[in-house]
């Protein structure tokens, strides 16, 4: 017989991995019960190695990149969040009642679920007998030690049907495939285990399930758990040799491997009478799993029906609080729901005439950028989508009709052969297309990808529109709220000023009156103090405004600065025996910002510093330009004092209008008014204590040149 070519990666849809239809339903209806645990999903998924795997490959996409080396699959679970696990849950459903399945593979998937559950339950127990530290993770590689096996069912049902059944023993059956198939299937699964880039000997441990013991005896104990307990899993293994290897392997006696297996075939026992699995024993005691039944199946679809495939997908408008996010949680459900995880997700802009890349997991920000588009016909496949309104097929470099270069350069930025291009369009509003890299292998779409990916498209696009909609009518909702809100705040002003002009008045009079008593006049002066305060708190109200129109003017900072320090100077200084020293850099450019609102940061913290140092000391006030935060470029202002400083009780307040360090009768509004202020201007600030006594307030605004 010819021999196959040898498999790779590229060749194998991985997609599709059957998994049993009894876990699959016992799943689901945890899914949906209002208290379920993840404790709860992860013993369910833990009994079928197909939907392991995809949670596996999940993951340990780019998405979850930080989880990667997380050894507890519950934790995993955790990660992904419940409404995934659901999503994941029907998808395989939907994938499973669509399959090719018949009573032979049912079978066939019986015997791969059987013996991977065994070497499963095996390999955690003979870790835990054996000291490993990460029992956990035997049992996840023993029960993907036989995933080469589903990934041939899923690509070649009835051919590999045939051979699983009619083949006794693991070397023959691997002999065999590499005959049919180029490669035996603990090559694929250690072929898979390696793609998702583990960081774990778990691909070692499924490749080399088939050596003799005494090459492993230097291998990593998991290597050597998942060899010893595969070859017990295997009737037709010699037991004497099993007994040998076992004491060369671990030092453990037949009685102990006598014991281990009879408790491991009593676990798998209790899983398959939870899942009404039947477990029945031939003539030769090997046994039969069928879990593809009639009845079964039928149950399976009324699920499918029930919930339906759309109800395990998260596309609420109003979801996400960012539309980026909404963005990437749609390329995520579409590598849970359709395993596209290499994508690219463009929207057309405003005038419908480009498209601009917005979101891309697998490509960095910088690439992604640099993807706009023209909507024009014939320029490009992914813009040819939108304008026809129809799915564009993958297309090979051998085509008569070559694609166009930016379709080659996306395809090789997503690391693929093709792209596949489906359109997002709500009615007539055509707003964007999702690009999914595809490997050769996968340019023809399964029979349920072509039934569900443009209603998936079509779901995706209407939450679009309607979060624009929303977004729209909100905005003016807002305008309309702010314009209001503003004609109240400067008549309430106007009414607040009229009785604070005759108590200024009248606390003129009384200053005059009684000049010559000292205790008198500081009273007077403190309340008179105040009443000013109130004065700025009133105007504040009048000088509210939306964000837009905070940011909307070229401010020069340094000459709000000299223009304060000017102002202060001659008199509030003075009396107070304050010298300010400033230090400003020369080359600051003015920033687009609000003005007034900047003015009434500096005023609030240059008052604050000032009343610090009763004693009289020295202000500082400095800035500087390309102040680096998270990437992003702003402009500093630092104000300090050489006051007695802040008490750390009332600095991890600071900013909540409740505390003051000035007594009484203070409200402590003035560092409350600058904070809201410096969040309207998209800004922050920061205090700290100095090192030679005093405080120092630091502020940073965005980096946006202005125009003068």
């Amino acid at each position: 017989m010819k021999k196959a070519t040898p498999l790779s990666i590229e060749n194998l849809n991985l997609g599709r991995l059957p998994s049993v239809p009894q876990v699959l339903l016992r799943l689901i209806e945890a899914c949906y019960q209002v208290d379920v645990s993840f404790h709860t999903l992860a013993n369910i998924i833990q009994q079928d190695s197909g939907l392991t795997a995809r949670i596996t490959a999940i993951c340990n996409s780019p998405a979850y990149a930080q989880w990667n080396e997380d050894r507890d699959f519950e934790h995993l679970l955790v990660v992904l969040g419940l409404n995934n696990v659901k999503t994941i849950a029907v998808e395989a459903a939907v994938q499973q009642f669509f399959s090719q399945f018949n009573i032979q593979t049912g079978k066939s998937l019986g015997a791969v679920w059987y013996k991977s559950l065994w070497c499963a339950h095996a390999a955690k127990s003979l870790a835990a007998l054996t000291g490993y530290q990460f029992p956990d993770e035997a049992y996840l590689a023993g029960l993907l030690h036989r995933l080469g096996q589903l990934v041939f069912l899923s690509n070649h049902p009835e051919d590999y049907s045939k051979l699983l059944l009619n083949t006794s023993g693991d070397s023959a059956l691997a002999e065999l495939e590499r005959e049919q198939f180029g490669a035996a299937y603990h090559e694929v699964g250690a072929l898979v285990m390696r793609e998702w880039e583990l960081k774990s000997f778990i691909s070692d441990a499924l490749l080399y399930q088939n050596e003799p013991a005494e090459r492993l005896l230097e291998s990593p104990r998991l290597v050597r758990l998942i060899n010893f307990i595969h070859k017990l899993s295997d009737p037709s293994e010699d037991r004497d040799t099993l007994y040998k290897e076992a004491d060369l392997l671990f030092g453990l006696t037949p009685s102990v491997i006598d014991h281990l297996q009879k408790d491991i075939e009593k676990q798998v026992q209790k899983s398959a009478d939870g899942l009404g699995i039947e477990l029945n024993r031939d003539g030769a005691g090997q046994i039969e799993v069928q879990v593809e039944t009639e009845e079964v199946r039928l149950e399976l679809a009324r699920r499918v029906r029930e919930f339906a495939l759309l109800s395990g997908i998260n596309l609420e408008p109003g979801k996400e609080q960012e539309l980026q996010e909404f963005l990437n949680a749609v390329l995520m459900e579409l590598h849970i729901l359709f395993g596209m995880d290499h994508t690219l997700l463009f929207l057309a802009d405003g005038d419908n005439q480009h498209l601009q890349a917005v979101a891309a997991p697998s490509v960095s920000h910088a690439q992604m950028m640099e993807f706009t588009l023209p909507i024009q016909e014939g320029r490009s496949r992914v813009a040819q989508a939108l304008i026809t309104g129809e799915i564009q097929m993958p297309v090979s470099a051998a085509d008569a009709n070559p694609v166009a270069l930016i379709d080659q350069q996306l395809a090789r930025a997503l690391d693929r052969d093709g792209l596949l291009c489906i359109p997002l369009i709500s009615e007539a509003n055509r707003l964007g297309v999702i690009v999914a890299g595809c490997h050769e292998s996968e340019f023809e779409l399964s029979s349920h990808q072509q039934e569900f990916l443009p209603v998936f498209a079509g779901t995706v696009a209407r939450t679009i529109d309607t979060r624009r909609n929303i977004e729209q009518r909100t905005g003016e909702l807002l305008e309309n709220t702010r314009q209001w809100h503003q004609r109240e705040a400067r008549s309430i002003v106007h009414e607040i000023n009229n009785p604070l002009g005759i108590i200024n008045n009248y606390l003129h009079v009384l200053s005059v009156k009684f000049s010559d008593d000292p205790a008198i006049s500081d009273q007077l002066k403190i309340v008179t103090e105040e009443i000013q305060r109130v004065g700025d708190i009133a105007l504040r109200l009048r000088d509210i405004d939306d964000s837009k129109n905070a940011a909307a003017h070229s401010v020069d900072v340094n000459g709000v600065i000299n223009d304060l320090v000017s102002l202060f100077g001659d008199s509030y200084f003075q009396t107070h025996k304050i010298s300010a020293q400033l230090d400003l850099d020369k080359n600051l450019p003015p920033i687009q910002t609000s003005r007034a609102a900047l003015k009434q940061v500096v005023t609030n913290l240059i008052k604050n510093a000032v009343e610090a140092m009763q004693d009289g000391g020295e202000l500082s006030i400095r800035t500087h330009d390309h102040i680096n935060i998270g990437g992003r470029e702003y402009v500093e202002l630092s104000i300090g004092d050489t006051g007695p400083g802040i008490p750390p009780e009332i600095m991890a307040k600071l900013f909540t209008p409740v505390d003051s360090t000035k007594g009484n009768n203070h409200s402590g509004l003035g560092l409350t008014i600058v904070n809201n202020l410096i969040n309207e201007l998209k800004g922050s600030i920061s205090c700290r204590g100095r090192s030679g006594g005093g405080t120092e307030f630091l502020i940073h605004l965005p980096r946006l040149l202005g125009d003068e």
